[in-house]
């Protein structure tokens, strides 16, 4: 073996760990926006806020459960960083928790720490959104929770959308595995095509009829996996063996 095809082969079998810290931009910077956004809706309604609101009444089986307005004010914001910075460290402990396995060959940190990015924006307007209906309990304002959630529900299958030709996976296997992992990344372009739509469909659905688009979301997800899995598992059967 030549002194190339030696260095090939540790590079391989080493591949260089992630920065203990790689902020997924720009999806940390509207994770940070929107948790402002919740601390001044929190300091503006606060004063109109009861103390204590019940969110599920007593019965024979357990007692009654009440939220305190200070919770309420920043439970949803700090919920929201404390995810930012698990998906800011995220990349390096996965890469500890996996660097023995062929899991993370050739695999490309970049490339997940764009999804991440994605995932946290659509994930931020689904938090906002949660947060304000969460205050309105408090101040009794008229609220549309349910519509407002399954809308930031289809925001949110928007981006993951965006990001599902990132989906496939990374690293290096061999014989029908690898051809599975290979099989994905055509597939999941087109699987991010169809996100999107269900994801606007879903956002539309929503000013009618909130259970309706929920379920719209939750049947994309399910289909849409479901297909990609099913196509790449044929896809690799038919190819043949390298």
């Amino acid at each position: 073996m030549t002194a190339t095809g030696s260095t090939e082969v540790s590079r391989h079998e080493n591949p260089p760990p992630p920065p203990w810290v790689m902020i997924p931009w720009p999806g940390a910077a509207v994770a940070l926006a929107a948790a402002a956004v919740m601390v001044v809706a929190s300091v503006v309604a606060w004063p109109e806020m009861a103390v204590e609101i019940v969110t599920r009444e007593a019965n024979g089986r357990h007692g009654e459960s009440v939220a305190h307005r200070g919770v309420t004010a920043v439970a949803a914001p700090s919920a929201l960083l404390g995810l930012t910075v698990l998906f800011s460290v995220g990349l390096r402990a996965d890469h500890e928790l996996l660097k023995r396995t062929p899991a993370v060959l050739d695999r490309s940190p970049e490339r997940v720490r764009k999804v991440l990015s994605w995932t946290l924006m659509g994930l931020s307007v689904v938090v906002v959104v949660l947060h304000l209906g969460l205050l309105s309990l408090h101040t009794g304002d008229a609220y549309p929770l349910e519509n407002a959630m399954a809308a930031a529900g289809g925001l949110l299958l928007v981006c993951l959308g965006v990001a599902a030709p990132l989906f496939a996976p990374g690293g290096s296997y061999t014989g029908g595995l690898e051809r599975f992992r290979a099989a994905q990344g055509r597939l999941y372009r087109d699987a991010g095509i169809a996100l999107v739509l269900a994801g606007i469909a879903t956002a539309v659905a929503a000013a009618f009829d909130p259970w309706v688009a929920m379920g719209i979301a939750v049947g994309a997800v399910a289909v849409v996996f479901l297909v990609v899995g099913i196509a790449a598992a044929v896809q690799a059967a038919r190819r043949p063996p390298e």
